[in-house]
């Protein structure tokens, strides 16, 4: 199934750089374990997040050409929420954000008090992220699926051995990129990377409430600040402020 849902990306700029990963013994054994998590979840009558066709979606949204910064995230959201009386999964395969009709998680609601008072944008009244996502900026989980109302559910089927390989891979492109880990979790990433003195690694406390209670705090790291400085002094544009009419 996932080789299948990762043709989506055989004409892009990605297909090189994923493709010897997809090719290893590992993927094959990920892509087991995620068909058989779809089977126990059928038999349990729950679900899998997000959908299978937004797994990837992280690489459809951002072309790897226009690449300049990774924002890593632990797992999908595993909730849902109501809307014309339909259930939707919070989950939509980028990190930290959520459909535009959806209700702003509040690690997503820290990240734009951070970005209010580090460059003065103001909150979006939306958690999608998808603007940022084509701008360059990679909306990436270590884990790409979970089970419904079940956090890190999905930790064992293999997906972080694929996004370490990702990560060691950007690492090594010769070009500037800002790579920004968010929790400990997400920091202990940082050593996948290859040394390479273009890129920015930046690192702060998860924007999570339940880590805003002591010190160090997410709030005030200046994280985003940090890395739209870099991204001006290389010339790179990047606009911050959500897109007000993003596309689903």
């Amino acid at each position: 199934m996932l080789f299948h849902i990762l043709e989506r990306l055989k004409k892009s700029a990605w297909c090189d750089l994923l493709m010897p990963i997809v090719s290893t013994p590992e993927f094959k054994t990920l892509n087991q374990n995620y068909m058989q998590s779809l089977k126990i979840a059928q038999m349990k009558h729950t679900r899998v997040f997000p959908l299978p066709t937004e797994l990837f979606k992280a690489f459809e949204c951002t072309p790897l050409e226009c690449l300049h910064t990774i924002l890593l995230g632990q797992d999908p959201y595993p909730g849902t929420f109501m809307h014309q009386d339909q259930e939707y999964p919070l989950a939509m395969g980028l990190s930290f954000s959520v459909p535009r009709v959806a209700p702003i998680p509040k690690s997503l609601q820290n990240i734009y008090k951070e970005l209010f008072s580090s460059l003065n944008i103001t909150p979006s009244l939306h958690g999608n992220l998808q603007g940022w996502a084509r701008q360059g900026v990679l909306l990436l989980n270590a884990i790409l699926s979970v089970e419904k109302n079940k956090p890190k559910s999905h930790e064992s089927l293999g997906w972080e051995t694929f996004t370490d390989q990702v990560l060691r891979q950007l690492s090594t492109l010769q070009r500037p990129l800002v790579f920004m880990f968010l929790g400990k979790v997400a920091q202990e990433k940082i050593k996948l990377l290859s040394p390479n003195p273009q890129h920015l690694v930046l690192s702060a406390p998860h924007p999570s409430p339940l880590a805003q209670t002591r010190p160090p705090l997410f709030l005030g790291s200046g994280v985003f600040n940090k890395a739209q400085e870099f991204l001006q002094a290389q010339n790179i544009p990047m606009e911050w402020a959500p897109d007000p009419l993003p596309r689903d």
